[in-house]
């Protein structure tokens, strides 16, 4: 590939995916202030979270196909015109019962995008570089909601918080023309096109499985972070949604740090388990101790190791038309899991009124996490 070519898939590619994050997100930081105005319990907001994920996991499998058949420019294409109109219906709603279509509205969309760019990197990056350029696009992944938080809270200072959905959907209105412009391949070659089940091998399962104890942590508790620091620490709104952008970049470097150990010590599954008993240790001192609420960033730092580990090495073990479906339904597992997660947060914090039991169901996870990710094999890493 034209070094011109690799700058553009390394530069502008996590760039979009960025966008992407920031437009699925855009309701995170504002999330207290929706609730408050539409009198939303706990509970109700918790199945508008897991409305977004239910949404986003729902579409993950069918988008592999969709993009091997019909190219994943336009899937992609798609997938951005549901989310700016997701977001359009975000800024003007004013009901629980649209919050929570606009949700999955906006879910589904983001769907289609994963596999998608998944496949353009497949189509045409070779060897080491689709490593790091998915590992760039999964960096945006973690820092994406971060810098949504951060926005969103000085949005709230300025008192005009309702500007986070229209930024958003601006900025990916401009990189998507940029992007339907580019010179890339996008479309399996069309002896490929007709579908047969691609295969699913051991690897990607256990991948699947742990991907869905992570993002349960993760994700499960993202969309309540505004309310974690209020609550424990009494922040103020704005105080809070900029508070909250500090777990994703402490997210951001344990992400980091784990992909430097796997590329330097050629380790895969040693990783993993430190990186769950690590996150179980602290939200269990979390409980015992009642340390500070701000603590809980270290489980983010330890249990993000593997973080670019769960799709990184797919260009690596199957083939270009395989990777679309594989990434799609780690991403599925993944999503699934937030989306239980964020419904079983929000009942447990209607029916306990404290976040306490709330870590204690993260704990859970990162300890099912462990046991899962016994089963996925170590292999030379090449990262």
């Amino acid at each position: 590939m034209k070094r011109r070519d690799l700058s553009f898939m390394a530069i502008f590619l996590p760039l979009y995916y960025l966008a992407f994050y920031m437009c699925r997100y855009s309701v995170l930081p504002v999330g207290p202030i929706l609730t408050e105005k539409m009198k939303l319990s706990t509970g109700a907001y918790g199945l508008s979270l897991s409305a977004l994920y239910t949404g986003y996991s729902f579409m993950l499998m069918p988008a592999g196909i969709i993009a091997r058949k019909w190219g994943a420019k336009k899937a992609i294409l798609a997938g951005t015109a549901g989310t700016i109109a997701a977001n359009f219906i975000l800024l003007i709603t004013t009901s629980p019962f649209t919050l929570l279509v606009a949700l999955f509205l906006n879910g589904a969309s983001q769907g289609l995008i994963w596999p998608s760019l998944m496949q353009i990197v497949a189509l045409n990056i070779e060897d080491t570089a689709a490593n790091w350029i998915v590992g760039l696009m999964m960096t945006s992944a973690i820092i994406g909601p971060g810098v949504t938080f951060m926005i969103g809270g000085l949005l709230i200072f300025l008192d005009i918080w309702w500007a986070i959905f229209i930024l958003s959907s601006l900025l990916l209105v401009a990189l998507t023309v940029y992007f339907y412009k580019a010179n890339i391949k996008s479309e399996i070659p069309i002896h490929s096109i007709k579908f047969k089940w691609p295969k699913v091998n051991r690897d990607v399962l256990a991948l699947a499985v742990t991907y869905f104890c992570f993002y349960s942590i993760l994700r499960g508790i993202m969309g309540w972070l505004p309310s974690l620091l209020m609550s424990e620490i009494s922040m103020a709104k704005a105080e809070a949604a900029i508070g909250s952008g500090f777990f994703p970049i402490v997210e951001t470097m344990g992400a980091f740090l784990g992909g430097f150990i796997s590329s330097r010590m050629k380790i895969i599954k040693p990783l993993f388990s430190v990186a769950f008993l690590s996150s179980f240790t602290v939200f269990a001192l979390y409980v015992i101790l009642d340390i500070p609420a701000y603590f809980v960033a270290l489980a983010f730092f330890a249990v993000s190791m593997p973080e670019w580990l769960f799709f990184s090495r797919l260009p690596q073990i199957l083939n270009p038309e395989e990777v679309a479906f594989a990434s799609g339904l780690i991403d599925t597992m993944g999503y699934i899991g937030g989306s239980v997660s964020s419904f079983l947060i929000g009942y447990l914090l209607e029916v306990s009124g404290n976040y306490s039991s709330v870590i204690m169901l993260l704990a859970l996870y990162s300890l099912i996490g462990f046991a899962t990710s016994i089963f996925i094999r170590e292999r030379k890493c090449c990262y």
